[in-house]
């Protein structure tokens, strides 16, 4: 307890003990002050001249940065403070031996002083060298710089073959910052101190000095002393600058606070505001040695700070700038600075600045203006047309995200055009710049970008063989749109070609109870003109009914046999651009068809087919011609005109169902046709508010029920309106037996109305009928989706009128549909059906629905859906 007790009060003589001396210049040495000083003006701070205020950012007076805290510190019990206190304290015990003579006394306490401060020197060099072996190299990176003392010898002089290690450390060039500081901050012991330094030591402080970001120059010399003292390392230093003002120009797209926070920003693991305030409390570190006659406590920095302190480097916090030396050096602020403009998109920016001597740095942002822009791999004429679909204009700021929505918007205008591979490893995505100082007599510097210069592709030689499947399989990829894009200096190159031949394949998953399990496959070849004249598209599809589940046709075994022909459907058709002409074509065919893919898909329909023997659509067998045109005369309108010549022949359900489940019920009634040969004409207006230009126009299995368009998936960001309007004419057998002319006339509406985030209103009016209508040409209501919660086609007629609305909130939504139909000359009672529906998607929905009429009972019809048919 009593070395305890001692030990209490030799911190607090201690913390007392310590004078606050002011801070000096570096020319002379500075007393250590203890660390919970604040450092004092000095001349030279006095005699610097005052910064103008930023136009951007207020700078407060520019004062120096406070004092570090002395390495070692002294306690004296029972004497007063000396005024400049040697490296260690000692603490010697009363004694307690008898009286000696005056001489002999003096000579003992000479001897004893002596004694004690080469012991405390002795002492200051051990803990000294434990700090180095206990406390890492902080400045290292793992990664980037490994350990180099196994690798690195000490740092030594040959002079006369005499070897030479240097021995102490001077530095020389200091002007914000003292001596005092800096020895603090690298771990190096005070001026006056008679220490003698190893190689290693020497070499670690000049790392130190080198990676703090607060040095532009670090140089090392050696002066040979005359023996027997050390030789000694003089480093000369050079600050980076000392900023205490900001102020940027030239912004137009982006805020000076945006630039000011990159430029000076610290790095990430620099302790912030809180972690500096708290610093000073941990700060040291008491080491006290006892032996039989004296103790000696020794008050040390447990290691080296990591970082420079914050009131030592320039800094932005909470809008204000306060000054100090710019860490790293402007040039490496400004690159950094460029590099994120970069990153974020502005690909032509540039950076160029002007620092003064007063602590003023004027930064002056480019965002980088286009000046010209040049399109490679196509003829002029069509280079010109690429020119105004790019509908990029020269001296706007140009970036990353407007290349690739130019080249969006041409594949889009123009889609027989693609990317194509620049060849240039830098492309938009890797243009490197450096920042390049420049220095004034006056002491001022000027900086500004250098591009760096592009890197040449490589041409590797290549083996040609007779086959090369690497060719032939690289000519199929597709090229990303940011690789077909490169910057020579500000103008923009973009790099196309000629579309390469699409071929799609794709599976039919069709599956009825009038052929049972029919797998097939659809596959379309598009061939593209090079001179955007004429674009040719081939289509087919091919069905084969399986005879699983020893399904016929009772007393009909050769009506059995014909419905298990092959479906068969092939087509061709040309896109005329300079027309307008989205498609001119033919299509023969002989398969099994329906006119109910207004209702539901052709996915849903053959798994509920599959699952639970209740396809929700009517199927015959359909063997003809169909010769057709379109015109696209904009992006939004179409118009078109079909003539088929078709012979329809009714279709049975097979026995037993072919499903999973109900397999043991009734087959599905699928409606008779009227049979026989049909010769018509189909006229059609389309409009579609959300439709890329690039889409496709057409359907393998053309209906003039369903739309030409494909429904875009984007309803809830944006309001769209999509309308169908078919009329169709032509002769065929009527109910007499004798042909008679019939006319069909088919209107269907649908808007979406996003009302919200994730919210929208869905409504649709659809309306249909006609004269002298054929079997499979009638109208009917019922089922999914046309009046949902009542049966399959339950009321049919000559003219039918749906109306259906949806309000969704994200993935619920609540519906209402309502319809008539009229037979006979009379309309009947309007039937309404109510549900819900939970949404995984905008295609993948579960609805539940009831009815509301006198039928009406507690059990809802329920489907998962996956297609969406308007």
């Amino acid at each position: 307890m009593n070395r305890f007790a001692l030990l209490v009060c030799f911190f607090t003589a201690t913390a007392l003990a310590q004078p606050t001396l002011p801070a000096t210049g570096a020319s002379m040495a500075p007393a250590e002050v203890p660390h919970t000083a604040a450092a004092q003006p000095s001349t030279q701070d006095e005699a610097r001249p005052a910064a103008p205020p930023s136009t951007s950012t207020a700078a407060p007076d520019v004062a120096k940065p406070a004092a570090s805290p002395s390495t070692n510190a002294q306690v004296t019990p029972g004497d007063a403070p000396p005024a400049s206190p040697p490296t260690n304290a000692q603490v010697t015990p009363r004694d307690v031996r008898p009286a000696q003579t005056q001489e002999t006394r003096d000579d003992a306490r000479t001897s004893a002083a002596q004694d004690r401060s080469s012991h405390a020197a002795q002492v200051g060099a051990e803990s000294r060298k434990e700090q180095q072996k206990s406390c890492p190299d902080d400045f290292d990176d793992e990664e980037e710089h490994p350990d180099e003392r196994g690798v690195l010898s000490p740092l030594q002089l040959t002079v006369d073959g005499r070897l030479l290690t240097p021995g102490r450390i001077e530095l020389h060039g200091l002007h914000w910052l003292t001596d005092a500081q800096v020895r603090a901050y690298i771990g190096a012991p005070p001026a006056d101190a008679q220490d003698v330094l190893g190689g290693n030591e020497l070499h670690l402080f000049l790392r130190r000095l080198a990676r703090s970001g607060l040095f532009a120059r670090v140089e090392p010399r050696v002066r040979v002393a005359e023996a027997p003292q050390p030789a000694v390392l003089e480093v000369h230093l050079e600050e980076n600058p000392v900023v205490s003002a900001v102020e940027v120009n030239g912004l137009q797209d982006l805020q000076s606070s945006e630039i000011l926070e990159e430029l000076l920003r610290l790095p990430y693991r620099f302790p912030t505001e809180d972690e500096n305030e708290g610093e000073d409390e941990e700060s040291f570190t008491a080491t006290l040695r006892v032996d039989s006659r004296r103790g000696t406590l020794s008050i040390v920095r447990p290691c080296p700070p990591r970082y420079p302190p914050r009131d030592w480097v320039v800094r932005l916090e909470r809008g204000t700038l306060h000054p100090g030396i710019f860490l790293g050096g402007v040039a490496h602020g400004l690159e950094r600075t460029l590099k994120r403009l970069r990153d974020d998109g502005y690909m032509l920016a540039s950076l160029s600045a002007v620092w003064s001597p007063d602590g003023k740095l004027v930064v002056k942002v480019d965002e980088g203006r286009l000046e010209s822009v040049e399109v490679r791999g196509v003829d002029a004429d069509i280079a010109a047309r690429v020119q105004d679909a790019l509908d990029l204009q020269p001296g706007t700021v140009f970036l990353r995200s407007d290349a690739k929505r130019a080249v969006q918007r041409l594949t889009s205008r123009l889609p027989f055009l693609e990317p194509a591979d620049a060849d240039d490893s830098d492309g938009t995505r890797a243009q490197r710049a450096h920042i390049i100082e420049t220095r004034a007599p006056d002491g001022s510097r000027a900086y500004h970008t250098q591009e760096a210069p592009r890197a040449k592709p490589r041409h590797r030689e290549q083996v040609e063989f007779e086959l090369n499947w690497k060719q032939f399989a690289d000519w199929w990829d597709e090229v990303d749109s940011a690789d077909s894009i490169t910057l020579e200096g500000k103008k923009l190159v973009v790099h196309l070609r000629t579309r390469r031949p699409d071929f799609d394949v794709d599976l039919l998953p069709m599956h009825t109870q009038v052929t049972g399990f029919s797998p097939g496959l659809s596959g379309r070849l598009r061939l593209w003109d090079a001179k955007d004249r004429a674009h040719l598209t081939v289509d087919a599809a091919l069905t084969i009914p399986l005879r699983w589940g020893g399904q016929y046709l009772p007393d009909d075994p050769e009506g059995t046999r014909r419905q298990r022909r092959i479906n068969l459907l092939g087509g061709a058709k040309l896109q005329v651009p300079r027309v307008r002409l989205a498609e001119l074509g033919a299509q023969v065919y002989d398969f099994t068809d329906t006119l109910d893919r207004w209702r539901m898909g052709d996915i849903d329909s053959s798994l509920y087919s599959a699952l639970i023997n209740r396809p929700d659509r009517d199927y015959f067998r359909r063997k003809g011609l169909t010769a057709f045109a379109t015109w696209r005369w904009a992006d939004d309108w179409l118009a078109g005109v079909e003539y088929r010549s078709d012979r329809y022949e009714s279709m049975r359900s097979f026995t037993p169902p072919f499903s999973l489940f109900r397999n043991d019920s009734a087959p599905f009634p699928n409606a008779p046709v009227t049979q026989g040969r049909f010769d018509s004409v189909v006229v059609r207006m389309e409009y579609a508010s959300n439709v890329p230009a690039a889409a496709s126009v057409g359907s393998l299995f053309r209906t003039p029920e369903t739309s030409l368009f494909d429904r875009d998936g984007d309803w809830e960001s944006r309001a769209s309106l999509r309308g169908l309007l078919t009329l169709e004419v032509g002769n065929g057998p009527g109910s007499s037996g004798n042909d008679a002319r019939f006319w069909k006339l088919v209107s269907d509406l649908a808007l979406e109305v996003p009302t919200g985030w994730d919210t929208g209103l869905s409504l649709r009016v659809r309306t249909a009928g006609g004269h002298h209508l054929p079997e499979q040409k009638r109208e009917a209501l019922g089922g999914w989706t046309a009046l949902r919660g009542f049966g399959f086609k339950e009321y049919r007629g000559d003219v039918s009128v749906l109306t259906s609305a949806e309000y969704r909130w994200s993935h619920i939504g609540l519906f209402a549909d309502l319809g008539t139909v009229r037979a006979d000359d009379a309309w009947t009672d309007a039937r309404l059906g109510l549900g819900a529906s939970l949404h995984f998607g905008d295609n993948v929905r579960m609805d539940v629905a009831w009815r509301t009429d006198e039928r009406a009972t507690a059990t809802p019809e329920a489907r998962l859906l996956f297609q969406r048919t308007f």
